[in-house]
């Protein structure tokens, strides 16, 4: 059965105030990254027979959520309800597993878009948005979704960002075992952590917690009292990051690490406000400083 990490025998050097250098051997957690495939079965075609779709680089676990969240965000459909199943299938090609391998039945009326989103059946974990075709056809479909409405009261407040970023930090569990994989965390207007995903890959992990909260995210007339209104990334932020977070309605991207400009242009266009370079005292505003308050 796949984990999340696994213990690796390495040696370990160190020096202790200018004194030789020492060595012993130690067993070392590594996060785990195996290939996920995707198979794909839709019912109105002429051969409903499963098709492999893609194949995903991710840590194993959170795998349904990671196809959900994936499945949207990349537009391959466009709205979850056309999911009739999902399920592990059958026994995979590396370490002959039955957890690398996942059939998605769509119903019949179902839209996928496939011939406009193809994807190379190897995606690595850093992809994101790798082989699709063109950034139009995303940008395309954002331009015909409908985004909420934050009202002034519950617009995020500068004293807030590193106070809210740091909470992403001690629940980062993988991490703190194997120092190698991404998180993601979702905060509400109370600046409330709802919810903590992990993976090898930043993407992956934005794709997990948007699967795993679809209901709060991307559901029509969602009557929430605090509605999810954030993310914290651990790391970069890249163009599909925003991409995925624009397609939840996602209003505020914080993140730790560098945005690309690309990702701050697309922040600019989606009405997301992105903040980047957190530290303990400052940060960096990119995009859409009017939905933050002084």
């Amino acid at each position: 059965m796949s984990t999340t990490t696994v213990r690796f025998p390495i040696e370990k050097y160190s020096q202790i105030e200018g004194a030789r250098w020492t060595s012993c051997k130690v067993d070392d957690a590594l996060i785990s990254e195996e290939p996920l495939q995707i198979w794909l079965k839709h019912f109105s075609t002429p051969d409903p027979s499963p098709h492999l779709l893609a194949t995903l680089m991710r840590t194993p676990g959170d795998d349904i959520n990671l196809v959900r969240g994936w499945l949207y965000t990349s537009g391959l459909i466009t709205s979850l309800a056309f999911i009739h199943t999902i399920h592990y299938m059958g026994q995979g090609r590396l370490k002959n597993t039955g957890s690398n391998q996942i059939l998605v039945s769509v119903v019949k009326e179902a839209t996928v878009k496939l011939a406009q989103h193809q994807r190379q059946e190897y995606v690595n974990s850093a992809c994101g948005v790798c082989g699709q075709q063109s950034i139009e056809e995303l940008l395309a479909l954002l331009e015909n979704k409908t985004t909420k409405i934050i009202n002034e009261q519950k617009l995020l407040q500068h004293a807030d960002i590193c106070a809210v970023a740091e909470k992403l930090e001690g629940r980062q569990l993988l991490f703190q075992q194997t120092g190698g994989n991404h998180g993601v965390a979702l905060f509400d207007e109370q600046l409330r952590i709802l919810d903590v995903r992990e993976d090898v890959g930043r993407h992956n992990a934005l794709d997990k917690i948007i699967g795993a909260n679809a209901g709060l995210l991307i559901a029509e007339n969602t009557q929430a009292v605090s509605p999810p209104i954030g993310l914290i990334l651990s790391g970069r932020v890249g163009f599909e990051m925003i991409q995925k977070a624009a397609m939840a309605n996602i209003r505020y991207v914080l993140a730790f690490g560098a945005p690309s400009s690309l990702a701050v242009q697309l922040a600019s266009e989606t009405e997301i406000a992105l903040v980047g370079f957190i530290k303990k005292h400052g940060y960096n505003v990119y995009s859409n400083p009017h939905l933050l308050k002084v």
